[in-house]
């Protein structure tokens, strides 16, 4: 259904709208072959330190990406959820080197690995929402990219107890993203608040659109890397 431009959706309309238009590209990413491959131990070692090295990356920005956000909307009330997101980012950074080092990747040498510019790319564009966009832009996109990365990671984590032996602490990284479920319920004040001091709807959705895009190509990133 397309939105009239002259009364803005309320948010949780804006938020089934947009599961609709996302859902698949939700479903190419939490059918992707990668994980197929990890589940059947298809995926080498360096390709899993890849994995590692690619997450230090990534999560390590993202700490100074939320916290460009925190400050630039800390006066308004959207600050509790962006918070909560850089609190997590803090959280689970710390569970990083304990897979790291299962996989033969040390805590130093984390810092100094390469990044990979199809992995990175889902981090950067991050960067540019969090200089350029609007609070709910990112709120938005985070709603719809953990529900994924969450199955996504769970899958990980499963495959690496189950198929290459690793322990609850060193696969913990991937587990740990469970307790940060985003619901509609918790989200759509923010949004709504959005909406009424009229920032774009539009802008949200394709926000959302494309970190699901970049996403997906993080996913494709770590297959060609695994050879799979």
């Amino acid at each position: 259904m397309a939105m009239n431009p002259s009364k803005p959706p309320a948010a949780l309309e804006l938020i089934q709208q947009t599961r609709h238009q996302l859902e698949p590209l939700m479903h190419q990413i939490i059918t992707h072959r990668f994980l197929d491959a990890l589940a059947a131990k298809q995926v080498p070692l360096p390709a899993l330190q890849t994995l590692a090295a690619q997450q230090h990356h990534i999560v390590t920005s993202g700490i100074r990406n939320l916290a460009l956000l925190v400050s630039r909307f800390g006066h308004l009330p959207s600050r509790t959820i962006l918070n909560d997101f850089l609190q997590a980012e803090f959280v689970v950074r710390e569970r990083i080197p304990a897979f790291a080092e299962a996989v033969g990747l040390s805590r130093e040498q984390l810092p100094q690995t390469p990044k990979l510019a199809k992995a990175m790319m889902f981090s950067y564009f991050i960067s540019s929402v969090c200089l350029y966009g609007c609070d709910a832009d990112l709120i938005l996109a985070f709603r719809f990219d953990s529900e994924v990365w969450i199955q996504n990671s769970l899958r990980v984590y499963r495959a690496l107890r189950s198929e290459y032996g690793l322990t609850t602490p060193q696969a913990e990284f991937f587990k740990i993203y469970e307790n940060y479920r985003e619901a509609d319920e918790r989200v759509s004040p923010y949004l709504q608040a959005a909406l009424e001091r009229g920032e774009s709807p539009a802008q949200m959705q394709e926000t959302a659109r494309l970190l699901l895009e970049y996403e997906l190509q993080f996913w494709e990133a770590m297959a060609e890397t695994a050879g799979v």
